[in-house]
């Protein structure tokens, strides 16, 4: 007959402790390992993209302002002032091209839309410039939208 001692049963705890700590200190929510970005940058950006592009979508331009570089606010409200009276129809997103180094990334964002006073549908190109300031988190964007005079025409 068999026993295990109480000396195995720890070791198994403390083996079972270990591969949790590692498995939590590494992983995320969705269980991934991101060995080479241990601090989830890439993964911060892409929500933080996906977010601030979603609420320009929707035309809710104040909520969105809340990603913008703060000396970039004025001039983000500004251009999106002719999208007011927008209604998107849809919009595709590029890949986050995100630099080696973390610190910065572009996107290209196609919106389609049409107007009250212009029923056709036309499309608007927004290059985003993501930085981040520091070791933290926190990417902030610098927007510009290429086509808007084609709406502002009509």
């Amino acid at each position: 007959m068999t026993t295990f001692s109480s000396s195995n049963s720890l070791r198994a705890l403390f083996a079972s402790l270990v591969i949790a700590i590692i498995a939590g200190g590494f992983g995320c929510a969705d269980g991934e390992i991101r060995l080479g970005d241990p601090f989830d940058r890439e993964h911060t950006l892409t929500q933080s993209q996906h977010k601030y592009t979603v609420f320009v979508r929707w035309a809710d331009f104040e909520k969105a302002r809340s990603f913008v570089a703060v000396d970039d606010r004025d001039s983000f409200m500004e251009q999106t002032k002719i999208l007011e009276d927008a209604h998107f129809t849809e919009w595709d997103s590029e890949p986050v091209d995100i630099v080696a180094e973390k610190e910065a990334a572009t996107v290209r964002v196609t919106y389609r839309l049409y107007t009250a006073s212009s029923p056709y549908e036309i499309e608007i190109i927004e290059t985003q410039e993501w930085t981040r300031n520091g070791v933290g988190n926190n990417w902030s964007v610098y927007s510009t939208f290429e086509g808007l005079q084609q709406l502002a025409s009509n």
